[in-house]
């Protein structure tokens, strides 16, 4: 099985369930209110490890009992937990205004944007980086795997090698060049491709020359998609690692992704 280090955030996500779409001034009620795990890293470590890769998770939690709690619930899913470092403080939950059209919004404390480094040398097949903030040596040891794929960052972020660069269509500049010069400032001259995803439309790659459209596999109507932006990406990397070529892996990916959902909806 392929050794693959995931980089990047675990959070406890407080996830509102609205009965309305969100409106300036309005009065709005939430029909459940849920508290689990979330998170970029966990999200697609998961699906990495039910793929059958090992997984290794960089990542940082705090040392109270919460912190605790989810560092156990790491390790008895199957991660390699030791290159989390738990640091002091109390843990605050993200919350996720959840709309009944799948819409959300996301409400997170300051002070996540602390740089996130590794305990320990990192080795693997692959790495995958949805994280913002990095620190110069966990940069130093990203650069020297073989295969990187990064989440493209919503705001300012350190610039990280990477040989492929992952978004959601909505969050890029239209314009498929300007996003593609911005993805190379993050991922710099080990740069081949731009994945942009669409929701149930076609999944873009761009390699700086010419676009080429994927359709999914299939549509899922679902109102949650929380999640399923990391399950792609778990999912393409470990296509890459399998040996396909990019639009087999989007395609395949696709496939994984629509199945996760539809199980979830169950």
């Amino acid at each position: 099985m392929p050794r693959i280090i995931v980089i990047g955030s675990v959070n406890h996500d407080r996830i509102w369930q609205l009965d309305a779409p969100l409106a300036r001034g309005g009065r709005i009620q939430f029909s459940s209110q849920i508290t689990r795990l979330g998170g970029g890293a966990f999200y697609t470590g998961r699906q990495l490890l039910e793929l059958g890769a090992d997984v290794a998770i960089v990542s940082r939690l705090m040392q109270d009992e919460q912190g605790q709690a989810a560092l156990k619930s790491l390790a008895a899913h199957g991660f390699d937990i030791g290159h989390i470092m738990m640091v002091a403080g109390e843990t605050t939950p993200l919350e996720i205004l959840l709309e009944p059209s799948g819409e959300r919004t996301i409400i997170a404390p300051t002070g996540r944007s602390q740089p996130l480094a590794a305990t320990g040398t990192l080795s693997g097949a692959g790495i995958y980086i949805n994280a913002i903030a990095l620190d110069e040596s966990l940069v130093a040891q990203i650069d020297a795997q073989p295969l990187v794929v990064s989440q493209f960052p919503l705001r300012p972020a350190t610039p990280r090698p990477a040989d492929y660069v992952i978004s959601s269509r909505d969050d890029v500049p239209d314009d498929l060049m300007l996003a593609w010069q911005r993805a190379g400032q993050i991922a710099g001259p080990r740069l081949k491709m731009l994945v942009l995803t669409d929701g149930a439309r076609p999944i873009t790659l761009f390699d700086g020359l010419k676009p080429v459209e994927i359709e999914p596999t299939e549509r899922v109507d679902t109102a949650n998609t929380i999640g399923a932006g990391d399950r792609f990406a778990g999912s393409f990397l470990f296509a890459l690692l399998e040996g396909r070529a990019p639009a087999a892996a989007a395609r395949e990916a696709s496939r994984i992704t629509a199945e996760w959902l539809r199980r979830r909806d169950d």
